[in-house]
């Protein structure tokens, strides 16, 4: 999987140097150069994933070879292993035309442990 600027600068980067750099030469960020295509059978069982099962569904075309399939599992597990819900943000009805995002089930009860709680960690990718 290649990143391109999205300002349109420079050669596309492998996953490692996206990660690594965060920001590209000219500024941009860094997104897929193709994005992951999900046949609507694919859709069908990925519905039924719990978070982390469907979280490494959804990143491992996107590191491509750049974590070992293991390691990412891992990284994913240990990412969302605290949360006290199934579901790590569930979306709960609140009536027929309203819903709510929980954001607390995390051990601090707070969004911003929730958002900063991505997978992440030691990668096996070299730092620059």
């Amino acid at each position: 999987m290649n990143y391109i600027s999205t300002r349109g600068g420079g050669s596309p980067v492998d996953f490692e140097t996206a990660l690594l750099t965060g920001l590209a030469g000219d500024g941009g960020l860094y997104v897929p150069e193709s994005w992951p295509q999900f046949s609507t059978a694919e859709l069908t069982r990925l519905a039924r994933l719990d978070y982390a099962e469907l979280a490494f569904e959804v990143m491992a075309p996107l590191v491509g070879d750049a974590i070992p399939s293991a390691r990412l599992q891992s990284l994913i597990d240990a990412a969302y292993d605290s949360f006290d819900h199934k579901a790590v943000t569930p979306l709960v009805q609140l009536d027929r035309r309203n819903w709510l995002l929980e954001l607390f089930h995390g051990p601090t009860l707070a969004l911003r442990r929730a958002c900063r709680d991505q997978p992440h960690g030691s990668t096996g990718i070299p730092s620059v």
